[in-house]
């Protein structure tokens, strides 16, 4: 069967629809803690969402990034060139600068080596949603999700999303290609907010979860980039505004609010330390005169 992006995130709403109002399934078993938070939290919500999509009877294929690139390597063998030739084909494999979405050099060599990889911290998805029919002709056919877990009941500012100067970089080199159009359209990187609260018995409770697309998300609402902090996308994907627009128009707007965001954040800048260099240099003259 044949599937379709926005088909794909209808079936997955509604899957999680249900799971929501069965209360047992809201449980996230493995996550306890009350003061869990970051990468201790996150495991558990993204190991009970990739439980969910697994739930559905379709013929999807969802993995863990490093489980769904060892298959992926495995079909092409371990000639280091070949696998750099067919990841250069790739979306989320093409390399843009010294940077992927997906892969690092380190696994890569780790596979050629024989040897078992993990997980790569800066993965631009949490989990991979493959609903091609050949791993290697369809490679392109891939949905990154990236889970982003909230802890309702205690006030915190929003998650890094994800670098925006990443995202500018990675654009820019792929819009450099001679199959810049085509491979565009291929591209699907989706965020899932997962809300939780607590519980008596133990358990988290999941609350909410909630599902937006990258390309049709409206930037004019973007809270901020902050630049004092990887120059990263901060947003509650709950908060996120989605709007009707193409691939083309996101990336421009994106762009265009990077740079206003930017000079925005150098006056400031400017601004703060002219002032502390001043309240410096007078001090200074005020100490040499009382000498």
């Amino acid at each position: 069967m044949d599937f379709e992006s926005k088909e794909i995130r209808k079936i997955i709403e509604a899957k999680f629809g249900d799971i929501l109002r069965d209360s047992e399934k809201r449980k996230v078993m493995q996550l306890e803690r009350r003061d869990a938070y970051g990468h201790e939290a996150g495991i558990p919500i993204e190991e009970w969402v990739k439980d969910g999509l697994e739930e559905i009877d379709w013929e999807i294929h969802v993995y863990f990034p490093n489980v769904f690139l060892e298959k992926f390597f495995s079909n092409i063998g371990n000639d280091e060139s070949k696998l750099r030739e067919a990841l250069q084909q790739t979306w989320w494999g093409f390399k843009f600068g010294r940077d992927r979405l997906l892969v690092t050099e380190k696994q890569i060599r780790e596979f050629v080596r024989g040897n078992p990889f993990g997980r790569w911290q800066q993965e631009a998805g949490d989990i991979v949603l493959f609903y091609g029919r050949d791993i290697i002709k369809d490679a392109n056919d891939v949905i990154l999700l990236n889970v982003k877990s909230h802890y309702i009941e205690r006030r915190s500012r929003p998650p890094n999303i994800m670098s925006a100067e990443r995202l500018l970089k990675f654009f820019n080199d792929l819009l450099n290609r001679d199959d810049a159009y085509k491979i565009l359209e291929k591209v699907n990187l989706w965020f899932i907010g997962v809300g939780y609260i607590t519980s008596k018995a133990g358990p988290f409770i999941v609350t909410t979860m909630h599902t937006r697309d990258l390309f049709l998300l409206d930037i004019s609402k973007l809270p901020q980039i902050n630049f004092d902090a990887a120059i990263q996308i901060q947003w509650h994907v709950k908060d996120m505004v989605e709007i009707e627009q193409d691939r083309l128009a996101f990336v421009e707007n994106l762009a265009g609010t990077f740079m206003v965001q930017w000079k925005n954040h150098v006056r400031s800048k400017q601004e703060k330390y002219d002032s502390l260099a001043e309240n410096l240099k007078g001090l200074i003259n005020r100490l040499r005169n009382d000498s």
